[in-house]
């Protein structure tokens, strides 16, 4: 058994508390086919973590789309809202109740994702843990979002804490980068779906959220 010491998690949302995956890349393809271009699933793969500006700056230039980054957005998030309306918000399992016992053992508790602040909003009162969180930041609203670590050295200090007192919990490559460059312990969930196999030096692996165990001021699994 491992064990991480730590007083505060700073926890990343899409992929690591809500299964959002399925629903952000059905919306991705919906969008692509508009323009008749036809990718596997995995080809969104990479640009889990990203903000949704990058994501389709990078796409836009990659498949030569006929269309502004801004306007991808919208379609985008038209997509999304319509995908999430039929498809509803799912967690990822093990994640509420980590959360929860994570409050229980008196961790300081901060949400930073990509995702906007809207998004974020529903989805911690969807699940019921919206109050246990200190600070909750949207890298939306940032000039540099991941992989630079401006968002999680932001959640640091509104924490109160240093890097080596914080745990980053992620699942995505940029957010692995933008951990790492904040000087944090990093905890990363391996979704069998996308990364069975991945390998990343000088992180704890797990490839599932239910078997983690919360005492004062450690982590096991």
């Amino acid at each position: 058994m491992k064990v991480i010491k730590a007083k505060a998690v700073i926890l990343d949302m899409d992929g690591v508390i809500v299964d959002s995956e399925p629903n952000i890349m059905e919306a991705k393809q919906n969008v692509l086919h508009k323009y008749g271009v036809y990718k596997p699933l995995s080809y969104h793969f990479k640009f889990m973590g990203m903000s949704f500006r990058d994501i389709w700056a990078q796409t836009r230039q990659e498949l030569d789309l006929p269309a502004s980054t801004e306007q991808l957005m919208a379609e985008y998030f038209e997509e999304v809202a319509q995908v999430r309306a039929k498809n509803g918000l799912q967690s990822i399992a093990g994640t509420v109740e980590f959360i929860k016992a994570l409050a229980q053992n008196d961790f300081k508790l901060a949400l930073a994702s990509s995702s906007p602040l809207a998004d974020i909003e529903e989805v911690l009162t969807t699940f019921g843990v919206k109050e246990l969180f200190s600070a909750v930041i949207s890298g939306a609203e940032l000039a540099h979002p991941k992989p630079a670590p401006d968002i999680f050295l932001l959640a640091m200090e509104k924490l109160g804490v240093k890097a080596s007192e914080s745990l980053v919990v992620e699942d995505s490559v940029n957010g692995v980068k933008a951990g790492l460059a904040a000087g944090a312990q990093l905890l990363v969930f391996n979704d069998p779906r996308y990364n069975p196999d991945r390998q990343i030096e000088g992180v704890n692996l797990v490839t599932t959220m239910t078997n983690l165990k919360v005492g004062p001021e450690k982590i096991s699994y």
